[in-house]
């Protein structure tokens, strides 16, 4: 596959660029709150939608309160989506790389807007936190496209990348997966089906057991699949950042989120489940698909003429 060839019409403007980054770093922020609005059992802290108990400003519970911070920054996070998308069309409308992603943003934000809705409303059923995890991760990496495509141009004086930007979309399509793994784990009840690491540590298996250390087995095995893909990717960026500083930078990063991750992960299963390693779990995965993303992105969307990394 070759380097898909990008036209560009417009010179792109810094504050754009600064408006989807910070969009995108929000959206990982919203992440983290989510996640600790569900390790802390606060998921109805608010059992009404879009209200909560009836009022604009919650009543004066510890559960409301958490509850309605997810809904005040998913607020935020909705408006620069927006603005984004809105920016990206009024100054970028020529450039698909840019507006197209950002267009798509908003709309994956309708959806996920209605899912976390429909979410509470039914109280809390797994399908749909799946769901709304799956479509979280969609926002973020539309986003982390928008970020890197809206960069100013680079220079042109450099070699060419090889099968190096194809190695990177694998990556960031795998760590995708995986993530939609670990919420089916966390969402079915299988994130203990297993005491012990690497191994399940169980000696017998109850037959109502099976399905949930299935579960649990093939999260992890898909996680060592993605973790030598990505270190494979890392590998590779290493000496391709001779001529790219700023894929030096971003093997740094990968390294770092992997490591983080699997980390959070064997810490889930030995402590079994605290609040803390459950939330930076989560967020940790969402930022290295983040960066997959960009990486990807900005060695793949790209023309001689102008080059993002």
């Amino acid at each position: 596959m070759s380097v898909m060839k990008r036209e560009v019409a417009v010179s792109t403007t810094p504050r754009l660029s600064n408006l989807a980054l910070l969009a995108l770093v929000s959206a990982i922020l919203l992440v983290l709150i989510g996640s600790i609005v569900r390790v802390t059992g606060y998921g109805l802290g608010c059992p009404d939608w879009p209200l909560c108990y009836g009022q604009v400003i919650p009543p004066l519970q510890i559960g409301a309160w958490v509850e309605f911070s997810h809904r005040f920054l998913g607020g935020l996070v909705s408006l620069l989506v927006v603005l984004v998308a809105v920016l990206a069309w009024r100054q970028q409308r020529a450039d698909k790389w840019i507006v197209r992603p950002a267009v798509a943003a908003v709309a994956v934000l309708v959806v996920q807007v209605g899912l976390g809705g429909l979410h509470v409303l039914s109280e809390l059923p797994g399908w749909t936190g799946l769901i709304h995890t799956g479509v979280a991760m969609a926002l973020v990496g539309l986003l982390a496209v928008v970020a890197v495509t809206s960069r100013p141009p680079g220079s042109v004086d450099r070699p060419p990348l090889g099968r190096l930007p194809q190695w990177a979309m694998w990556a960031a399509g795998a760590t995708y997966l995986l993530l939609l793994t670990g919420s089916l784990v966390t969402r079915t009840g299988a994130s203990l089906a297993c005491p012990a690491f690497p191994l399940c540590g169980l000696d017998t298996m109850p037959d109502f057991l099976r399905p949930l250390v299935t579960i649990q087995m093939a999260h992890r095995i898909i996680a060592t699949l993605v973790g030598l893909l990505v270190l494979a990717v890392v590998a590779r960026l290493w000496p391709a950042g001779r001529q790219w500083p700023n894929l030096r930078l971003a093997a740094f990063g990968l390294t770092f989120l992997l490591v983080a991750q699997f980390t959070l992960g064997i810490s889930n299963v030995l402590l079994r489940l605290p609040m803390w390693s459950r939330s930076l779990h989560l967020v940790t995965g969402a930022s290295l698909w983040a960066l997959l993303v960009v990486v990807a992105t900005a060695m793949n969307v790209r023309q001689s003429a102008r080059l993002p990394v």
